[in-house]
């Protein structure tokens, strides 16, 4: 790949190492309206607590979460992102099998692989806009489900009632991108997930509430099963920085909503506006990004990827995403002013 196919999005140190170029970075799905001044301004006047070891508890955005779910602190855990939680679950439980649906993301099946566990695939269909079947979900000791799903973007599990019956012992719903949907509370698993020992719910500050450099993120589950994470967590794993922004943010509801109504406006232009150019088959989103298929035989996304970074756009190259090819490329929704920049550049290319 020449360098191109990095493990994940938002590699712009690569690029400029690479290719020594300023490029938009349309390969991470983060909120384009970035991290409000409001919360830059509180940060900047507390610089008086980096002299002070963080909570290790963080129990200030452990109340904060409680609240606005309506659950109790004891249901939750706080991580450096919800990838440290994706590895202090397999470190805690250890589990012999795991069962991923492909395409997702790549960090269940590298923590899995940590552990030394057996890992199973069930190979989502791009003819069936990549939905889950419930009844392809075979035993196993631990199922990761990227709830709606990274890179398609959809929903693969509505129904909060059908994870009793399944056959898995402990059900992990990544909801990494739940809070674009503006009726997240009917799709979240965060209700069932704090009264099942069979399930736990991760979330992130990183996509919606645009904080990738803080690392901070939470898991829901049972109190007992917290009660087992927190033995394996090192100590004082989120700084003080993310623990107080993430505070301040997640109350944010003029934030939330102009997030979402941004998003959704500009997720539909961009999906009707790929879907005119020939070449190029964008899958439906419920997200802040749209993964697109290239149905031109003779264009792979490697080469389609190189030609925009010289264009001064970063997307996504899918190619190295288990269950999809280099047909495949992703590309998060930004501002219409560099959406358009986007669209064009991709007619001209494809």
């Amino acid at each position: 790949m020449g360098g191109l196919n990095f493990p994940h999005g938002g590699n712009i140190y690569a690029v400029k190492r690479i290719f020594k170029k300023e490029v938009i970075d349309f390969s991470a799905n983060i909120n384009p309206l970035g991290l409000p001044s409001r919360i830059r301004g509180i940060i900047y006047k507390n610089f008086d607590r980096f002299f002070y070891y963080p909570d290790p508890e963080a129990e200030n955005i452990s109340q904060k979460i409680a609240k606005y779910w309506g659950i109790e602190k004891e249901n939750i855990l706080i991580g450096n992102g919800s990838v440290e939680l994706i590895y202090l679950i397999m470190s805690a439980f250890s589990p012999q099998t795991v069962l991923i649906p492909i395409p997702s993301f790549s960090e269940y099946e590298r923590a899995a692989r940590n552990v030394n566990a057996r890992i199973k695939f069930i190979k989502l269909q791009g003819k069936e806009d990549f939905k889950l079947n419930p009844n392809q979900i075979i035993d196993s000791d631990i199922l990761f489900l990227s709830n709606p799903n990274n890179p398609t973007g959809n929903v693969i599990l509505a129904d909060c009632q059908i994870v009793e019956k399944l056959p898995n012992r402990l059900i992990v719903i990544d909801e990494a991108f739940m809070d674009f949907l503006p009726d997240e509370s009917i799709y979240t698993f965060i209700w069932k997930a704090q009264k099942s020992k069979k399930v736990i719910v991760l979330r992130t500050f990183t996509k919606f509430f645009a904080m990738p450099g803080l690392r901070i993120g939470y898991l829901v589950g049972h109190k007992d099963i917290i009660q087992v994470l927190k033995q394996y967590q090192v100590p004082w794993s989120v700084n003080v920085i993310a623990q107080q922004a993430a505070e301040y943010i997640l109350g944010d509801e003029t934030y939330i909503n102009k997030t979402r109504r941004l998003i959704e406006r500009e997720r539909n232009f961009l999906f009707a506006e790929v879907a005119k150019i020939r070449n190029l088959k964008p899958y439906p989103s419920v997200t802040n990004f749209l993964l697109i298929k290239i149905e031109n035989k003779n264009l792979t996304s490697s080469f389609l990827t190189k030609k925009l970074i010289g264009r001064g756009f970063l997307i996504r190259d899918c190619a190295n995403f288990r269950g999809l090819n280099n047909k495949f490329i992703r590309i998060a929704v930004h501002s219409h002013k560099e959406n358009l920049k986007l669209l064009k550049a991709l007619k001209e290319l494809a």
